[in-house]
């Protein structure tokens, strides 16, 4: 059974095809790592890549899904969008449900901190 409810918890999991390997894109993704551990609603983000196929990516756990919709118009995301070493994109916005994903061991704690 899916939460109702302001507080409901968003996952974006974003993707990218890239042109360049991914170990060579995300060597130089410090700096944006740092913004986005900054983003409002943001509680955690997990970095991806799948180096054979030239992709990469993240999940993110956002605090509402308007936190997580807003980080798509982010000027991080924009600069991804018009990076030429980008072919394409891919993004996709999912509820959490936390009971089940309680049982589950997901960490979500940090997300009923105050």
């Amino acid at each position: 059974m899916s939460d109702n409810g302001a507080n409901l918890l968003t996952v974006l999991h974003l993707r990218f095809k890239v042109r360049v390997p991914p170990s060579a894109f995300l060597a130089k993704s410090r700096e944006a790592a740092t913004m986005i551990a900054a983003l409002k609603g943001l509680i955690w983000k997990i970095w991806i890549l799948r180096e054979e196929q030239w992709e990469l990516g993240g999940t993110y756990l956002f605090s509402s899904r308007e936190a997580a919709e807003a980080y798509l118009s982010h000027p991080i995301i924009q600069a991804m969008h018009s990076n030429p070493a980008v072919e394409s994109s891919e993004s996709r916005l999912w509820d959490v449900d936390r009971s089940l994903s309680a049982l589950t061991r997901a960490p979500l704690s940090i997300a009923d901190a105050p």
